[in-house]
């Protein structure tokens, strides 16, 4: 699934960041209900493993992510679900919680039915290496190394994966990035993200004045005959 031309990190924008955020946020939430849902013994085997899968998840689609926005000096934006979770991760990697007290703070405090971390609909029916969906504590899946060029390739057909509206907006076409500035090359990016909303809003605007112009045209229209109704009536009422 990987793309024969390496990706620049240089063009590595905080978009791109959000959507893979977005995209790991999928996946737990489709996690958390597939293994919910199971019939499996909640064995000590079982809960270990599942931690190191989880780990898994978060060394392959949230901390390099992370790491290259602290790099960049920019902040990408992360849904309610995924800061929970990452909160957990937190005191399991500072050994605060043990990994059997991390598999039961997830299932109590990181589910996607919460009304406050709501991720359902994020939910897709097909995930590259959907190890959650079979008997991971035994069978042992080989997990890979993902790199980036994989990571976009999935992050892109997961939003082909969800009906319109739902998947984020792609952004627009930046110019004048420089090359071996990351710094100037964010600014711009936001830069551009912030005039393609501010056009958008425009015309939405100015769609929606011409709606109401329409819509104030027509009941005038109206007045005429329902004038001519009303008088009508009244006469018909006279004795």
């Amino acid at each position: 699934m990987s793309n024969s031309s390496k990706y620049d990190l240089t063009e590595f924008t905080i978009l791109d960041a959000t959507n893979i955020l977005e995209y790991a946020t999928s996946h737990f939430a489709a996690i958390w209900i597939a293994c919910d849902q199971s019939h499996m013994p909640r064995l000590p085997a079982y809960k270990a493993s599942f931690v190191w899968h989880l780990q898994w998840e978060v060394d392959s689609f949230v901390f390099p992510y992370i790491n290259i926005c602290m790099v960049f000096n920019t902040h990408p934006t992360m849904t309610n679900l995924l800061h929970s979770i990452l909160s957990r991760f937190s005191h399991l990697q500072t050994r605060n919680i043990t990994g059997e007290q991390f598999y039961a703070k997830f299932f109590a405090h990181c589910s996607p039915h919460d009304p406050e971390l709501r991720s359902t609909h994020r939910v897709v029916l097909k995930y590259a290496h959907d190890w959650w969906k079979d008997h991971f504590d035994t069978l042992g899946f080989a997990l890979p190394s993902l790199d980036v060029n994989e990571v976009l390739d999935m992050m892109a057909d997961h939003f082909e994966q969800l009906p319109m509206g739902a998947m984020l907006l792609p952004g627009p076409a930046v110019a004048g990035q420089v090359e071996g500035d990351p710094l100037l090359n964010q600014i711009l990016a936001v830069k551009a993200c912030v005039q393609h909303l501010s056009d958008s809003l425009e015309r939405m605007l100015q769609e929606k004045t011409m709606m109401a112009a329409v819509a104030a045209s027509s009941m005038s229209k109206l007045e005429g005959p329902m004038d001519e109704l009303e008088e009508a009536l009244l006469t018909s009422r006279q004795p």
